[in-house]
């Protein structure tokens, strides 16, 4: 019995040690996922969607459809980034100490929950109580935005989560490294810590007891979160608090939360989030005027800056030479990013923000 149901169809990724790209592709069963597994483990870095589905994307069904997943849980990816700093290096102590508390605080609410050492850092699963199948975008955002709400909560109890990757917990179409699997960066594995190993190890502690697989899961806390979506009937942006999220910039360029999520830390994003991130980023370089106010050779310049910023986000098939290509067309035909509406009518929106635009609602 695993730890959390495994669903099929589900993605998984591997990125091999070589540095050389790697590839999604769909497991339909536990069979599949298996031999993918067992055959890239130790070799490379193995990845899963920390979800499965209930659709694949028509007419050729090789992806899943990322707005119909089965929601058992969700997971808390710690690093040795300040993400509340525009992810600033910290060390190690910094999160593995928020990791202690975030655990005590769920100990003492009898919430059942898991953690893994990743080798850099933490991942915390929390299961739920019962499944949610959001079966269209809209379905999902009002999961993300309850989400949202959820982790505000345990933050503000808790004192301050600055490690834990905003972009993570309640992305439906991200990935997540395998639990138990290695972490050929690091050359150690991921390993399931019981409470005694969490409280107790230091960094070097962890990495000695990293460098041998574990298999099998340390269940910590209780019962099952009972999670609660927020009822339709209340869900209408000029009704709800807006909830906090940390803000990512580069340079003096802010990159809205749902974009950020959908587009940043990494994996194999989609086609829809990545032209919206490239949307955004086309209009902020040109400070919002409309496209036919700002001349096209003006606004060709700014092709490459927006490359540069796409380069840094460790998407697993970057290419620049295509990257360029449809970011040049994206400028050229002066594109405008997308409303709250439709962000969140695709299952992008993560909550009411600081820069909600009026249009739309939850």
């Amino acid at each position: 019995m695993p730890f959390v149901p495994i669903d099929f169809p589900r993605e998984v990724l591997e990125l091999p040690a070589n540095g050389m790209k790697g590839w999604r592709r769909i497991v339909r069963n536990a069979d599949e996922l298996q031999q993918y597994w067992k055959g890239k483990n130790g070799s490379g870095n193995v990845y899963f969607t920390a979800y499965g589905y209930s659709e694949t994307q028509a007419p050729k069904h090789h992806r899943v459809d990322y707005n119909t997943p089965k929601i058992h849980h969700f997971v808390m990816d710690f690093d040795c980034k300040d993400f509340k700093n525009r992810g600033a290096e910290v060390h190690f102590e910094v999160p593995q100490e928020e990791v202690r508390r975030l655990h005590q605080y769920l100990q003492g609410k009898n919430i059942e929950h898991f953690v893994w050492f990743s080798g850099g850092g933490f991942h915390v699963w929390v299961p739920f109580a019962e499944s949610i199948n959001p079966t269209s975008g809209s379905e999902l955002s009002r999961v993300k935005y309850s989400g949202a709400m959820l982790l505000n909560q345990w933050e503000k109890d808790i004192g301050g989560l600055r490690c834990n990757d905003p972009t993570v917990a309640f992305d439906t179409s991200g990935m997540i490294r395998i639990p138990n699997s290695y972490n050929a960066r690091r050359d150690c594995w991921s390993i399931p810590l019981s409470s005694e190993d969490l409280m107790t190890l230091s960094y070097d502690d962890l990495q000695d007891k990293a460098m041998d697989a574990h298999e099998g899961y340390i269940s910590m806390g209780g019962e099952p979160l009972e999670f609660k979506i927020v009822e339709n009937q209340l869900m209408t942006m000029n009704d709800i608090k807006p909830v906090d999220l940390p803000t990512i910039s580069y340079d003096d360029i802010h990159i809205l939360p749902c974009l950020a999520q959908a587009a940043m830390g990494g994996g194999n994003p989609t086609d829809r989030a990545r032209y919206h991130f490239v949307s955004y980023l086309a209009d902020r370089f040109r400070m919002f005027f409309p496209a036919w106010k700002v001349k096209e050779e003006d606004r060709m310049k700014h092709v490459e800056p927006i490359v540069s910023i796409c380069s840094q986000q460790n998407w697993v098939d970057f290419d620049r030479d295509y990257t360029t290509m449809r970011v040049s067309h994206i400028v050229k035909a002066g594109h405008t990013h997308a409303t709250c509406a439709s962000l969140y009518n695709e299952g992008l929106c993560v909550g009411k923000c600081n820069y909600y635009d009026g249009t739309g609602g939850l």
